[in-house]
C-alpha cells in the first residue's frame, strides 16, 4: 500500500468532519444506490488551501500520478499514447451497509466523457476481511468479434488502508459490493487528449 496509515487516519477524521457538517451528499445516480460523496476541488491554489491538510496532501499526491505515468511510459512503435490531463477534483465517496454501485464503466468509449484512467485510493484504516465494500473487476469475453462483459469472471479487490488501484476507465467493467462497515475511497479521473 502506498500511503502511510497516519495520513489516512488524519484524512478520515477530516472526512468525518465533512459528514457531520452535512457536506457529504447522497448520490443521484440510480446505479449508485445509497452512496454519499463530497467533491474536493483544487483547480486553483486558493481552492486547494481551503481543503483540510491531509485531504489536500492526498489530492496533490493523486494529481501528480498522470505526470509520473507519462515519464515512465514506453509505447510500442507506431502507438500514440494519449496526453493525460488531471480532472481538478477528487471525489471522496463513502458506502455504508445497504449501499452498492452496480456494474458499470467510468466512460463508455469516450462518448459520455473524456476519462481514460480511474485512480482509487482507499481510506479504511480499520478494514478487515469480511467487512465487504470490495471493488469487483469483471472479466470480458469475445462475442461477435467484440469484447463483452462476463459477469461470471471477476476478481474482488479489498479496500485496504492506503491501497491505490488504477484501471482504464473505458475498458474495465466494475462494481462496488455492499459493505458491512463504512468504506471510504478517493477517486481521481484522468482525462485523455
Amino acid at each position: 500500500d502506498v500511503v502511510e496509515r497516519e495520513l489516512v487516519v488524519r484524512a478520515r477524521v477530516e472526512l468525518d468532519e465533512f459528514e457531520l457538517a452535512g457536506e457529504v451528499k447522497p448520490s443521484t445516480d440510480p446505479c449508485n444506490v445509497g452512496a454519499r460523496s463530497v467533491w474536493l476541488h483544487f483547480e486553483s491554489e486558493e481552492q486547494a488551501q481551503r481543503l483540510p491538510s491531509a485531504l489536500r496532501e492526498l489530492c496533490s499526491y493523486l494529481a501528480g500520478l498522470p505526470a509520473a505515468l507519462e515519464k515512465v511510459q514506453h509505447p510500442e512503435p507506431g502507438c500514440v499514447a494519449p496526453s493525460l490531463r488531471v480532472h481538478p477534483h477528487v471525489m471522496a465517496a463513502t458506502y455504508k451497509k445497504g449501499t452498492e454501485y452496480h456494474c458499470h464503466k467510468d466512460s463508455y468509449d469516450g462518448q459520455d466523457n473524456q476519462r481514460v484512467l480511474t485512480v482509487l485510493l482507499y481510506l479504511n484504516p480499520d478494514w478487515q476481511s469480511g467487512d465487504g465494500g470490495e471493488l469487483r473487476i469483471f472479466g470480458t469475453t469475445q462475442k461477435d468479434g467484440a469484447q463483452a462483459l462476463d459477469k461470471g469472471s471477476y476478481v474482488d479487490i479489498a479496500p485496504h488502508c492506503g491501497r491505490l488501484v488504477m484501471f482504464r476507465s473505458r475498458d474495465v467493467w466494475h462494481a462496488v459490493l455492499e459493505p458491512k462497515e463504512q468504506r471510504w475511497a478517493l477517486t481521481l479521473w484522468v482525462m485523455g487528449e
